[in-house]
């Protein structure tokens, strides 16, 4: 999943005209929903971050769980269409190193930022400076010409705090994490000028520490590479039988960072895309469903974005299921003012029998933020923060089979109820 706290992708809008507005759920009879079952779910979950493992988009991996979400959607009869679409592939070839040499020497433990700059080969020497949060008026009586930033995550995208502190003259940035443990992958959503590296919130504050005593000097090395390649979303489709140009969505994102397994995030959510698929497969419905796997949600949203911008009718609604799996229960809530489609989840989960809070998204965190965008209502579902996210313990056995279940009955129950009214 897109990083909750900090980034906010801009998106390119689409024609909200082509967005139907949501009818009162009473406009059509509830249906009889079949039982999903934990076991299958949790299946999937093990398949894409045991055996398949980390799936960074563009990767083999990557292609390899998007073979197994079209198998399992011709194995529950529908048709499979593939969409492909250019990325930019990113790869650190080596683990970047930071390295305090001045006062004290010490090695710190680091993630380059998605789509950062390399470093030269021999790494850069530099002076450290604490830029604040890398805000604009941080830079504000700080002199950061040809040395390191030091930046706080939070307030500001990391593609912000980095062009910020590029204009100004550093040669890399040090992103500080906010929250305990290692640190997290994030993406800088496009190439930076810089290298880009994030470090725990423990190392952060020792560097904090040595800054209030003295001068600081740190090496950064990061070798990087990007380059050109494709990705894909898998589509199952399940044909309407009135209305088949009218067509309601339930997806989920199939790629993870390089570092994590993606348990949580998100093969959870793609086990839940794929149970909903077999419950409905024999359910018949007057408008198409589209079950999609989307690629590319961890650099920027780019395969949901593409399916928006090219989809092959009417799109009237959109069910995203993002880290279903590891909390005490699950929310639903979007961004947008549109609020229609989560008060119906929130109908269709009281009939369930499963419990939901309702949250409130401000930033574009995941990919039903590009329906949104266009003007399509769309319902994040989602199990609320996670210490794994993005980090190689976000593992299977961290995953609740019941949860993802019950998320997989949520978007089922709502497609239906959406697909028939």
């Amino acid at each position: 999943m897109s990083d909750l706290r900090v980034l906010a992708l801009i998106l390119v809008a689409a024609i909200a005209a082509w967005a139907v507005p949501l009818a009162p759920l009473a406009a059509a009879p509830s249906q009889t929903l079949p039982q999903a079952s934990a076991a299958a779910a949790i299946q999937h979950v093990q398949v894409l971050s045991q055996q398949i493992g980390p799936r960074p988009t563009g990767s083999a991996a990557d292609a390899r769980a998007a073979d197994y979400i079209a198998e399992q959607f011709r194995r529950f009869g529908y048709a499979v269409e593939r969409q492909t679409f250019p990325i930019l592939f990113f790869d650190e070839l080596s683990p970047p190193t930071v390295t305090v040499t001045a006062p004290q020497a010490a090695t710190l433990r680091a993630l380059a930022l998605i789509f950062s700059a390399p470093t030269p080969a021999e790494g850069l020497d530099a002076e450290l400076v604490d830029a604040g949060l890398g805000r604009e008026e941080d830079r504000q009586g700080r002199r950061l010409e040809g040395k390191i930033a030091l930046v706080q995550r939070g307030e500001v995208r990391f593609s912000i705090k980095v062009a910020n502190a590029a204009a100004a003259g550093a040669q890399a940035v040090i992103v500080s994490n906010n929250q305990p443990g290692p640190p997290q992958a994030g993406t800088l959503v496009e190439p930076s000028r810089i290298p880009a590296v994030m470090v725990s919130q423990d190392d952060g504050q020792r560097l904090q520490q040595l800054l209030r005593a003295g001068p600081v000097r740190v090496r950064v090395h990061v070798n990087t590479i990007i380059e050109r390649r494709t990705s894909q979303n898998v589509i199952g489709i399940k044909r309407g039988t009135r209305s088949p140009n009218e067509i309601v969505v339930v997806g989920g994102h199939a790629d993870s960072v390089k570092q994590s397994p993606g348990a949580n995030d998100n093969a959870s959510g793609i086990a839940a895309v794929l149970e909903a698929a077999r419950i409905l497969a024999a359910v018949p419905t007057a408008r198409t469903i589209h079950f999609i796997g989307f690629g590319a949600e961890e650099i920027g949203l780019i395969g949901s974005r593409f399916y928006v911008q090219n989809r092959m009718g009417t799109v009237i609604g959109m069910v995203n299921m993002d880290m279903v799996g590891r909390g005490p229960s699950l929310m639903v809530g979007n961004a947008g003012n549109d609020t229609s489609i989560v008060e119906l989840i929130e109908r269709v989960a009281t009939r369930l029998e499963i419990r939901v809070s309702r949250f409130r998204l401000r930033e574009a965190a995941s990919d039903h933020s590009s329906f949104e965008q266009a003007g399509i209502p769309a319902v994040f579902l989602h199990t609320g923060d996670d210490e794994a996210l993005h980090t190689p313990g976000d593992v299977f056995d961290r995953v609740s089979p019941q949860l993802v279940a019950q998320a997989a009955s949520l978007a089922a129950g709502t497609a239906l109820e959406l697909a028939n009214r």
